[in-house]
């Protein structure tokens, strides 16, 4: 690739990932902000292909864009009673945009003055061997921990997820009751119903 292209890839796929990071703090529906977070994330993976990081590129395309970003979208849209929007967040917007900016300049700052080196050709042309062999031989400890957290994660997750007969009843009360503009549900009424009042009038003139 020519020095043109590079820096044309590099600055439009800068472009992309500091734009799509921006249109999460616009906007205001969540799964809109998920959709601009799956955009940032594919800048970040081309950027790693421009710094000749193929691996890191795939595993950013497979595990952020493929998986990170459905798993959002499950949570968002499966999540009960679930706010869809970011109209609460307005309060905030002031102070976290000031940290954020603060954080950028002073990432920037250190990229910029950091004496970073050259790059063997060889550590560019075997980067699966080499990330393979550090994850098996130098980094096994934590390998195996970030598995064990990642399966005690899936577990709980099910855990929360499984809803006995009974609170899968007042759940859905409570939503039908939502769409019908009542007021609350009591649970009591959804697991043990009051007798009907055609019922206890027969009962009565009988």
């Amino acid at each position: 690739m020519s020095d043109f292209g590079f820096h044309l890839a590099f600055w439009s796929l800068g472009a992309m990932t500091i734009g799509g990071a921006s249109m999460i703090l616009i906007s205001r529906n969540l799964i809109h902000a998920v959709i601009w977070l799956v955009m940032s994330m594919l800048g970040v993976a081309g950027l790693y292909l421009t710094l000749s990081a193929d691996f890191i590129a795939v595993v950013q395309v497979l595990i952020y864009v493929g998986a990170i970003s459905v798993l959002m979208l499950f949570a968002i849209m499966l999540t009960p009673r679930a706010e869809r929007d970011n109209s609460q967040n307005i309060k905030t917007a002031g102070p976290a945009g000031l940290v954020v900016l603060m954080v950028m300049i002073a990432t920037m700052w250190v990229a910029i003055d950091t004496d970073w080196g050259a790059v063997r050709e060889a550590a560019l042309t075997e980067q699966a061997r080499l990330i393979g062999e550090s994850l098996i031989k130098h980094y096994i400890l934590p390998f195996e921990i970030g598995a064990v957290l990642l399966t005690a994660a899936l577990v709980g997750a099910i855990a929360l997820a499984r809803q006995d007969d009974e609170d899968a009843a007042v759940h859905a009360a409570s939503l039908q009751a939502e769409l019908e503009g009542e007021g609350a549900v009591d649970p009591v009424d959804v697991v043990d119903p009051p007798i009907a009042a055609d019922a206890s009038d027969s009962e009565a003139t009988s």
